[in-house]
């Protein structure tokens, strides 16, 4: 076991202002991008230049890079080698080694469940710009992503990416046999479905309104094999003494959480970041911001996903983001954007298209 774990204020490829505003990834499996791209007829350093990054920036797994940079390399790639899903492949490079401190958390819960809650609950430790959930009913469980960083290009590949890696952590808890129930993905189905039907051994339902994997609750009460409860408690004592990280950040995942069960008001966000609602709007309001302009925010980020790579009607869209219907949204959304929510997503088909 390697205890090289990055701390959060460790510097960024590219851009250290990034690493402040929390909106980071770490490398991790993404070391080996450049090797999958060249066997794909890609050159890794003209293709990592394009979105920004310096050649040698994928080099180090435990270095950093902007977030939201690693959508627009796989979104890049894909159209580079005209491979659609080079994101799943990215993702299948994925194993609980290649997390760093919260992969050794994960590997040694003693059981399924508390493995999955941590991975969820740790999971910003690694990234930041996208939330791990987990929803548990009493006979399936939701696990799952949702980006809510505010310009991720390619997002339809980073969710591909995630949810094979989710797989992976599955089959090695689980055992190589398992196999979700049923699989969602955010966006819309490819022409050739055979590469995402072969690694989830099920053909995932495109178009959800969030990306997730979907399986019997009775996994969580499995025991983690081989699990050793020191090296448990050492690794969660690391992670907790980086604490919970940026309020900003933490209101956020808190949001985009929240919209997955309808609901945003101030009040649940602020029971989910542990403030009474005064103090959460006291402090907003010391860095220069509200809950209404975090709260557009995300509904922006996730409005624009599901424009661009779902067929989903604005009646769901609208749905998905919180609003009792689809009139609301649209005032909202030419708020933000100067335009009709049809607008957008005919105008990003059209770029879209002509890439």
């Amino acid at each position: 076991m390697s205890e090289r774990w990055l701390h959060p204020s460790a510097p960024v490829a590219g851009d250290d202002r990034l690493s402040a505003a929390g909106w980071v990834q770490r490398v991790g499996a993404y070391a080996a991008l450049p090797g999958l791209l060249r066997a794909l007829g890609d050159d890794p350093g003209t293709t990592l230049r394009a979105a920004g990054l310096p050649p040698d920036a994928l080099d180090d797994p435990e270095a950093r890079v902007p977030y939201a940079v690693i959508g627009s390399v796989l979104g890049i790639a894909a159209a580079r080698t005209r491979c659609a899903h080079v994101g799943l492949l990215a993702g299948r490079m994925w194993h609980l080694d290649d997390l760093g401190i919260v992969g050794e958390i994960v590997r040694h819960s003693p059981t399924v469940g508390v493995a999955l809650r941590s991975l969820t609950g740790y999971q910003h430790l690694n990234s930041g710009g996208g939330l791990a959930f987990m929803i548990e009913r009493p006979a399936v469980v939701d696990l799952g992503y949702a980006i809510y960083h505010p310009g991720v290009e390619g997002h339809d590949q980073v969710y591909d990416s995630v949810l094979a890696t989710v797989t992976n952590v599955l089959r090695e808890l689980c055992g190589p046999a398992f196999t979700p129930s049923e699989v969602l993905l955010p966006h819309a189905r490819p022409a050739d479905v055979l590469p995402w039907r072969t690694f989830f051994r099920v053909t995932p339902r495109f178009d959800a309104e969030f990306g997730a994997l979907r399986f019997p609750a009775s996994w969580l009460d499995r025991p983690v094999e081989g699990a050793d409860p020191e090296r448990y408690e050492r690794a969660r004592r690391v992670a907790e003494s980086y604490g919970p990280g940026d309020l900003r950040h933490r209101i956020l995942r808190a949001l985009r959480m929240l919209m997955l069960s309808g609901d945003v008001s101030g009040e649940a966000t602020a029971r989910e970041v542990s403030l009474h609602r005064r103090t959460l709007n006291r402090r907003l309001k010391d860095q220069g911001t509200t809950f209404q302009a975090l709260l557009d925010q995300v509904r922006f980020a996730t409005a624009r996903q599901l424009l661009e790579s779902t067929q989903l009607s604005l009646d769901d869209i609208a749905a998905a983001l919180g609003y009792a219907s689809v009139s609301p949204f649209m005032r909202s959304f030419r708020r933000w954007s100067g335009t009709t929510p049809g607008r957008w997503r005919s105008d990003a088909l059209r770029m879209r298209s002509a890439a």
